[in-house]
């Protein structure tokens, strides 16, 4: 997994100094070269300077993307495709999801995730149950980042992943796409003290940013919980979407709690409460 996200990584720093006009030409006349190390030197030369001529770039990275027998210049071209923000091209992209090697379905995701579109969720949806776990994150990272709900129930499932950083981002992507729906399964994950408690703490984060206003109610629920760090947690996410029926729980837990740091976060989460109520108040007035 490492080496698949160091390869989708690669290269990715800040576009250089523009191409001359005699540079693109040369490049554009190499991706037609019978070595593939040519091939993929043009298309790395491309995806990083050839910002003001993708349009022209564009037809031939998505031949190579779908055609090029060597998939290291598939994904080279994937991934060009990507910094170049070359839209026209997520058919090309969705197709790529399916292709043999891993890398390659990496670097589409990883593109649509820098180009989302509503058109590539059922495709991204198939990548979680790809046998690879880059492929699987990649593909719940570019879920999120398109905010169709119907990756929720998919990506639900993914909490069950078997690796770490696959469960970590669907958690996140959840929050992302801030589906109601999501809100039981998120609410019983943090419930779980088996859970690892990095992920249990992100989960927490997530049903803050669920459009539900039953999530008030699970977050106050949580205050309750015995991990120190989930009350903490779930303190500081009542101060940012709690409304003033947080506040008497809230008081309640301060009562109760030995650790200076969370009766110092209830004090401000209350605040933030008052704070938000009296707004409220005064724009209904205005």
């Amino acid at each position: 997994m490492a080496l698949v996200m160091g390869f989708v990584l690669l290269g990715s720093s800040t576009a250089l100094a523009r191409m001359s006009d005699e540079e693109f030409q040369q490049a554009m006349q190499q991706l037609q070269a019978d070595s593939p190390d040519e091939r993929l030197e043009a298309v790395e030369l491309l995806g990083r300077r050839g910002w003001r001529r993708r349009r022209e770039i564009s037809p031939r990275l998505r031949r190579l993307l779908r055609t090029d027998p060597d998939w290291r210049v598939r994904a080279s071209s994937g991934r060009a495709i990507g910094r170049l923000s070359v839209r026209d091209a997520v058919p090309d992209l969705v197709a790529a999801l399916r292709d043999p090697q891993v890398e390659v379905r990496v670097v589409a995701a990883a593109a649509l995730w820098r180009l989302p579109d509503a058109a590539a969720v059922p495709g991204l949806i198939a990548l979680l149950d790809d046998r690879d776990a880059a492929a699987r994150q990649w593909g719940a990272l570019a879920l999120g980042v398109v905010r169709d709900r119907r990756a929720t129930e998919p990506l639900i499932r993914m909490l069950g992943d078997t690796e770490s950083a696959v469960r970590m981002d669907a958690i996140r992507s959840l929050g992302r796409i801030a589906d109601p729906a999501a809100l039981d399964a998120l609410r019983g994950f943090v419930s779980n003290g088996d859970n690892a408690i990095e992920e249990r703490l992100e989960a927490i984060n997530s049903i803050a940013a669920l459009e539900s206003p039953d999530k008030v109610n699970v977050l106050g629920r949580l205050l309750g919980d015995d991990e120190e760090r989930i009350r903490l947690r779930a303190v500081r996410a009542l101060g940012q979407v709690g409304d003033m029926l947080a506040v008497p729980p809230l008081r309640r837990l301060k009562g109760n709690e030995r650790s200076g740091e969370i009766r110092e976060a209830i004090d401000e989460a209350i605040a933030a409460i008052r704070q938000r109520a009296r707004e409220a108040r005064e724009n209904r007035g205005n």
